[in-house]
């Protein structure tokens, strides 16, 4: 990968908001966060107006909002504080945090029994997103979230085994559900290993890459719920229908799922040891200008909706082209910086 042309590093480090400038600075040029620009960068962060309309949903122990899971709760609260660079030391965020481990028997809240259901049966649930959450926020030592990884890691060598969709799917009322006993990987799954360190060996890795190259092989995806009794679940599967789309033909839709699903992957490193996956960074690369700037222009609700699964939108808003480029840019610039590193 070229090193991002001084173009669009320079306009980034210049004019985007406050939070693509810290992050730029933080994971691709590798700033402490003590140094002093970067501290002036964190307070400007701390007036985002969508910072502050998360610490607004904040109860006096802690908790954002109500609800754990869903667009208005804690999980999505503290995914936008994340995505915004918040310094997880920041007292409103720290408080948010400690809210999240001290309560566990708030985890039903938004979500109800089936978050308990969905870890039971291997497709992660409540448990599973509390420790995506933590490791969002690199709190990867925080108590349940090392055997979450150890179920992340389960879901894809489960993988493995897999030949054809038909070997963990058959009918039901009409709809496509997982057999018993089948164990598959959601968004969650992909979220909390790319966000975390600590399993990060050589089997591992490996074990890791020829999961999701069956995924490719196996792509696409259609929508497979999970039986419960004689009730139907859906898994988490945002973003895990397709790792093999055909980017050139993508809507805008299917362009967010794709920087979504791209930065993970790329954070696990296993995208530049896969060919298919290669393919689609090249393309991400083709997509850049001269100069460095994503060329394309792409409006949805998917980028500027935040939520626990959609969302990438850092600027304050996009109803300028500049802002809206700016984001695209750093996450494709983010997307490549981690899948080379």
């Amino acid at each position: 990968m070229e090193t991002i042309p001084t173009d669009s590093l320079s306009w980034l480090l210049e004019h985007a908001c406050p939070s693509i400038r810290y992050r730029l600075r933080a994971e691709i040029l590798g700033q402490s966060a003590s140094d002093e620009a970067m501290r002036a960068l964190q307070a400007q962060i701390l007036q985002d107006p969508a910072v502050r309309t998360v610490f607004s949903w904040q109860q006096p122990d802690g908790w954002l909002a109500q609800d754990f899971h869903g667009t208005h709760g804690l999980e999505a609260g503290l995914r936008i504080l994340s995505e915004k660079g918040v310094d997880p030391g920041y007292p409103a965020m720290a408080r948010a945090l400690e809210a999240l481990e001290n309560h566990p028997e708030r985890l039903e809240r938004g979500i109800g029994k089936v978050g308990k259901i969905l870890d039971d049966m291997g497709f992660g649930g409540s448990l599973m997103i509390r420790a995506a959450v933590f490791a969002h926020a690199g709190l990867e030592n925080k108590p349940g979230v090392q055997a979450q990884i150890e179920q992340a890691l389960a879901g894809f060598q489960a993988v493995l085994g897999v030949h054809s969709l038909d070997d963990v799917v058959e009918g039901y009322r009409r709809k496509l559900v997982f057999r018993p006993g089948v164990q598959w990987p959601g968004i969650y799954h992909l979220r909390l290993l790319a966000y975390t360190h600590s399993w990060r060996t050589a089997q591992n890795r490996k074990m890791l890459a020829d999961a999701i190259q069956r995924l490719i092989e196996l792509s696409p995806i259609p929508d497979i719920s999970v039986r419960y009794a004689s009730q139907l679940i859906s898994p988490a599967s945002f973003c895990m229908h397709s790792f093999n789309p055909a980017m050139e033909s993508m809507d805008a839709a299917a362009w967010m799922m794709a920087f979504h699903r791209m930065e993970c992957l790329a954070r696990l490193g296993v995208m530049a040891a896969l060919p298919a996956l290669r393919r689609q960074l090249d393309v991400l690369q083709g997509s850049l200008d001269a100069q460095g700037f994503f060329a394309m222009k792409l409006s949805h609700p998917y980028f500027t909706k935040w939520g626990c699964y959609q969302g990438l939108m850092l600027e304050t808003d996009w109803r300028t082209p500049a802002r809206c480029r700016s984001d695209l840019t750093f996450r494709s610039w983010l997307i490549l910086h981690y899948a080379e590193r």
